[in-house]
């Protein structure tokens, strides 16, 4: 039996060296990839996970459910599209084209996450790098707010510090320097020398320092250290997570001073650490449609503002309709928030049940992207990766949902 090769779907890493071994349609081994990776790949085999097509938790006809949800879209003046950061770059395609065909208000999760820093490297003001050239070529990494042990498993042993190719003479430290920045004792701060430790909600006052250090060679002793430490490199990548982002309300501008500023002086790149695996890829596809990443009203003619974030159009009712691809916001936002959603019909397209398809009025199983349908995706960097389908599936892509809601809408 020979193994088929895969991209791995769990996070935007996409590692791509996963082999599997069907037999029956089933996994029945499988290689290299990280604990959440197969987690994710293994849960495609329990059915009692997945999802069928539904309409208020009855069991419907594919064909009824695309139905029903078409109609609920084409009769609702004030649609809302969210999600598709775990979509395929094809379904991502046709989901801006059918939002934009209703006229529909269209956002994804990263208006509340790394958003602003993706915006910031599309347009140049924040210099990034592949993550190809990290390894063997970046003398210095830096992890700030990020801890790629639980989020991005194997971000350390395939992309960055144990990715390197030559080691120290004691023959077990990478020849590399490792950093962090972070406000917790993590796996990467016990690795990293020196690291930063930041008290909750500092590191705008970090990065201050650092800006003054830099402009005036004067300030606190860390942050004077972490200047030297960068000054010092021929080629810096720091990998930023959802603690930084979190710590300075999405607000980049200060960082990107400092970036600017260092960059005079030696290369300097930055990484989002992006959760969803194709978040970047809706980025992309949206601002070369728009020039805007998320928040996006079709309406008329093209808007933008945080008024269309799904955060606000959920809390000031302005939704009366709300399609969800492959997101689960019942679950990962405040309850308060999503109960503003009561009375207005939900239609969710997901592989899995969650807590948002058990609130949905219309809900169709999807199949897995990168298991069960192909195709493209793009990874953290904004490199683009291949996605396989490694085996048979009854149900239908994203691609094909969203294909069949816009011809029936058009």
């Amino acid at each position: 039996m020979n193994p088929v090769k895969l991209a791995c779907p769990a996070c935007s890493c996409l590692c791509d060296d996963i082999e599997v071994e069907i037999e029956g349609n089933r996994i029945k081994r499988m290689e290299n990839a990280c604990a959440k990776g197969a987690s994710f790949l293994y849960s495609g085999e329990n059915l009692e996970r997945r999802n069928s097509s539904h309409m208020d938790g009855s069991e419907v006809p594919l064909e009824k459910a695309i139905e029903e949800a078409a109609y609920l879209l084409k009769r609702s003046p004030r649609r809302l599209i969210f999600g598709l950061d775990n979509s395929t770059l094809e379904a991502q395609a046709i989901g801006i084209e059918l939002a934009q065909t209703l006229g529909a208000v269209l956002d994804d999760a990263s208006s509340f996450c790394q958003g602003a820093l993706i915006e910031q490297i599309l347009d140049g003001t924040i210099p990034s790098c592949s993550l190809s050239e990290v390894k063997d070529n970046a003398d210095l990494l830096i992890y700030w707010g990020s801890n790629p042990s639980h989020s991005h498993p194997r971000h350390l042993s395939k992309f960055s510090y144990y990715a390197y190719s030559e080691y120290s003479e004691e023959g077990w430290l990478p020849k590399v320097k490792l950093s962090c920045v972070e406000v917790r004792e993590t796996e990467v701060s016990s690795l990293s020398n020196p690291r930063f430790r930041l008290k909750p909600g500092e590191d705008q006052d970090f990065i201050k320092a650092i800006l003054t250090v830099l402009r005036k060679g004067e300030g606190t002793g860390e942050a004077k250290a972490f200047t030297e430490l960068i000054r010092d490199s021929r080629f810096c990548v720091i990998f930023v997570g959802l603690g930084l982002t979190y710590a300075l309300d999405g607000d980049f501008r200060l960082f990107a001073e400092m970036v600017q500023e260092f960059s005079l002086s030696t290369r300097i790149a930055v990484m989002p650490m992006v959760g969803h695996f194709n978040m970047r890829g809706f980025n992309q596809s949206l601002c070369q449609r728009t020039g805007y990443i998320n928040k996006v009203n079709f309406a008329a003619a093209i808007s933008y503002g945080d008024e269309y974030s799904f955060l606000e159009q959920i809390r000031n009712h302005l939704a009366d309709c709300v399609l969800i691809v492959g997101s689960n916001p019942f679950s990962n936002l405040p309850y308060s928030l999503m109960k503003e959603l009561q009375g207005v019909p939900v239609i969710c397209l997901d592989p899995f049940a969650t807590t948002t398809t058990k609130a949905a009025h219309v809900v169709i199983g999807t199949a897995i992207s990168g298991l069960e349908c192909d195709g493209r995706a793009l990874r953290m960097d904004g490199e683009e990766i291949k996605l396989t389908q490694a085996k048979a599936s009854n149900y239908p892509s994203d691609e094909e949902v969203l294909r069949h809601l816009l011809d029936r809408v058009n």
